[in-house]
C-alpha cells in the first residue's frame, strides 16, 4: 500500500470518528438551552407534581362548594361526590358529568327552575286579602269582586278593555253593584258578554 492510499484511509477513519464524538455530544440526555445543557426534571419532581393534582371550582347546588383537588382525567361527576353530592334542587340536565376536569375549571350545577320561582314568590311576602279574594286569573271558585277590582284586574276578565274597565269602575262608584246583573248598566255590557263573565265574577 503506497504512501497516498494510506493518507486516503487516515482521513476516512477520522472523518467517521469525528461523526461518531458529535453524534455521542447531542444524545446526551437533557436539552440544550443557549449553549448550557439542561438536565430532564428529576423523578422525585414529576411525582410532586402528579400528585398535587388538578384544582377545581365545585359550586351552586352542590353539598359543600368550595375548591377541590382531583387526579389528571377525573370525570365531573366524580369530582362532585368530592362535594358531598348534589343537593335535590340540583339540573343535572344543565351539567355534563361525563366531561373532564382541567386544572382552573369551574364546575357550576345550576338549580331547577321551579325552586327559584319559588324562592322569588317568598321574598315578595304573602298575597294581599284582596287578591287572594279577587286573584287576577278569574277562575270559577276564586272569583274577581267587581265592587273593589282594580282596572287591570278588570282588564284581565274575558272582552274587558281599558276603555269598558274604566267604564265600570265609573258605574260602580255612581253606585255599588248589587248583583252581577246589574252589569248590564255599564255601556258596552250586553247579554251575551254578561254570560261570559257570569262565572268569573262576583259582588
Amino acid at each position: 500500500m503506497n504512501l497516498w492510499e494510506k493518507q486516503k484511509w487516515l482521513v476516512i477513519v477520522s472523518i467517521i470518528l469525528l461523526c461518531t464524538g458529535v453524534g455521542l455530544w447531542f444524545s446526551r440526555p437533557g436539552e440544550q438551552n443557549g449553549g448550557q445543557l439542561v438536565p430532564d426534571m428529576p423523578a422525585a419532581a414529576r411525582e410532586e407534581q402528579k400528585e398535587e393534582g388538578l384544582c377545581v371550582y365545585l359550586s351552586g347546588a352542590v353539598v359543600q362548594p368550595g375548591l377541590y383537588r382531583v387526579a389528571p382525567g377525573t370525570r365531573y361527576g366524580d369530582a362532585l361526590e368530592q362535594a358531598g353530592g348534589l343537593t335535590d334542587e340540583a339540573d343535572l340536565t344543565k351539567v355534563n358529568l361525563a366531561k373532564k376536569c382541567k386544572d382552573g375549571c369551574q364546575i357550576h350545577v345550576p338549580e331547577r327552575k321551579a325552586k327559584k320561582e319559588k324562592a322569588v314568590k317568598g321574598k315578595n311576602g304573602r298575597q294581599s286579602r284582596q287578591e287572594k279574594e279577587n286573584p287576577a286569573d278569574g277562575t270559577a271558585d276564586q272569583k274577581i269582586n267587581v265592587n273593589l277590582a282594580s282596572a287591570e284586574e278588570l282588564e284581565r276578565l274575558p272582552g274587558i278593555g281599558p276603555s269598558l274597565a274604566q267604564k265600570i269602575i265609573r258605574c260602580r262608584q255612581a253606585k255599588r253593584f248589587s248583583t252581577v246583573k246589574d252589569l248590564l248598566q255599564v255601556p258596552g255590557i250586553g247579554p251575551a258578554k254578561l254570560k261570559q263573565l257570569a262565572d268569573k265574577v262576583e259582588v
